[in-house]
């Protein structure tokens, strides 16, 4: 016999929830992207539920970890375990005329792109664009300068998904 703490919806709550089967029984490119996604927006929820707790907001401070430890437990419904499985990347970076990169967080993403940029020593008018890729998804287009945007066409206005000039962890 299993003992309660060890049982998984124990452990995570969400799997005890219907909606827990319907999110499992979804494509397993979906179930990768909305992972990958759910592990950055906890890992930005604990980081502004710690910067909370500095600054003595302990009803925020809570909320954000809240936000974090659900969004955690419903990433692991999906097949996510980027923390346990740190070697795993989940992000492909597809540059025409180059090999694909591999990487596991926007950061890394910019980062190798930067660094292949560096080494060849090309002008922005001879280096490409690469496209950012979950699973056979793209979710972001890395320009020149490194930063990460939405894909599709730049327009006015519009910020950054990963901002390279930003200070870790925001």
């Amino acid at each position: 016999m299993t003992r309660r703490s060890a049982r998984a919806e124990v452990r995570n709550p969400v799997l005890g929830l219907p909606a827990a089967r319907l999110l499992q029984a979804m494509p397993a490119d979906t179930r990768i992207l909305l992972a990958v996604l759910l592990l950055d927006l906890a890992a930005e929820a604990r980081h502004r539920s710690r910067s909370s707790w500095e600054s003595r907001k302990a009803f925020v401070a809570a909320y954000w970890a809240t936000v974090a430890v659900y969004a955690g437990h419903v990433a692991r419904v999906l097949g996510g375990t980027r923390q346990r499985g740190a070697s795993r990347k989940p992000f492909r970076i597809a540059q025409k005329g180059y090999a694909e990169l591999a990487a596991v967080s926007w950061k890394e993403a910019s980062d190798l792109y930067c660094e292949r940029r560096d080494r060849l020593g090309l002008g922005a008018s001879m280096y490409p664009e690469a496209l950012l890729l979950v699973a056979d998804t793209p979710v972001g287009r890395i320009s020149y300068n490194g930063r990460i945007w939405l894909p599709g066409e730049w327009e006015p206005g519009t910020e950054p998904l990963y901002d390279n000039r930003m200070p870790a962890g925001r």
